[in-house]
């Protein structure tokens, strides 16, 4: 039976944990169904303490065991870290040097070890990226670059494997390491099965899709980076300066001015361009229709994004669907 162990600790993303040891637990319904035996894969939960661990969400999880009970693994997996900013992210690294030491010994036992999004910090800070590839959420890549230049950063990738390690920028990518280790483990047949069961693309091109934004923030205020992330996730809604200014505790006049200064442009123009280079994104890498493209990207009608793409680029959306394809494939 394989030992999968999930690294709990206060404040890690539940879903990091959650949605791989839902792959183990299809995999074993499958192996069952398929040949009536044993469960293949036993997963568990420890933290530095052995109780309950605080997830972001507020979900309280009672942990399996210690670190110090873990005799074995075959593989350990980490979570995010959900932070508000670059310091809340820091502090809460400092905060887990037991969890980074235990790390390390299981590594040099040879114990497989992947980390998703911000949760490769956590594996940074042990070393044992230090010359080798990894990747990282992307909108992280740029403080993680600074704080471990001996890591070759990938981030044009959302997966990556490094010898005993895998690391992952997002959710979908870390499902994805999990199916690679079953079919490593157990063979490409079962682990097939369990993407078609759970709707996983085993076959996904896991190049990064937001690598487009990962230079624009080539400055350092924690404030701006955070607003920064906030406009991105929430691309499709309309922009507020007054409730952006407000969720950060500033005036809209010292966010508009510590934006301008951050990066040469007004929150609006920076919000624009963002939706801009986002369409472009789905218009080069999906088929949904424009219709479908205006209502993901939060424009009010198919004539404004018409107007905004005949202003920007010279031409309409679907002709530079077309031109861009067209260049693809020569």
């Amino acid at each position: 039976m394989y030992k999968i162990i999930g690294l709990g600790f206060d404040g890690c993303q539940a879903s990091g944990i959650t949605s791989p040891f839902d792959v183990f637990n299809v995999i074993n319904t499958l192996w069952k169904q398929q040949c009536g035996e044993a469960d293949l894969y036993q997963c568990r939960l420890v933290s530095v303490s052995g109780e309950s661990i605080t997830c972001s969400n507020g979900m309280r999880v009672m942990s399996d065991a210690t670190l110090a009970e873990v005799t074995d693994a075959d593989l350990i997996i980490i979570p995010g870290i959900h932070h508000y900013d670059v310091d809340t992210l820091l502090n809460k690294l400092k905060a887990l040097d037991k969890e980074c030491a235990w790390l390390k010994l299981q590594a040099e036992k040879g114990v497989t070890i992947t980390a998703n999004c911000s949760g490769v910090f956590v594996l940074a800070q042990t070393g044992m990226l230090n010359e080798y590839e990894a990747t990282t959420a992307w909108w992280l890549t740029e403080l993680f670059s600074k704080r471990y230049p001996s890591v070759k950063l990938r981030g044009d990738q959302l997966l990556v494997k490094s010898a005993n390690t895998f690391t992952t920028g997002s959710m979908t990518a870390n499902l994805g390491v999990m199916l690679q280790i079953v079919e490593q483990q157990v063979g490409r047949q079962l682990a097939q099965s369990c993407a078609r069961t759970m709707l996983i693309d085993a076959g996904q091109n896991f190049a990064s899709p937001y690598f487009f934004m990962q230079n624009q923030s080539d400055h350092q205020d924690s404030l701006i980076l955070a607003v920064e992330s906030r406009l991105q996730q929430e691309i499709a809604l309309p922009l507020d300066v007054e409730r952006l200014a407000g969720l950060h505790s500033v005036s809209v006049r010292t966010l508009s001015r510590r934006f301008k200064k951050a990066n040469d442009m007004s929150i609006s123009d920076y919000f624009q361009h963002l939706r801009l280079e986002y369409t472009k994104l789905l218009l080069e890498t999906t088929s949904l229709s424009i219709e479908q493209v205006v209502e993901r990207v939060g424009y009010s009608s198919q004539s404004s994004l018409l107007r905004l793409f005949k202003q920007r680029l010279g031409l309409s959306p679907s002709r530079y669907r077309k031109a861009y394809q067209q260049r693809t494939q020569v």
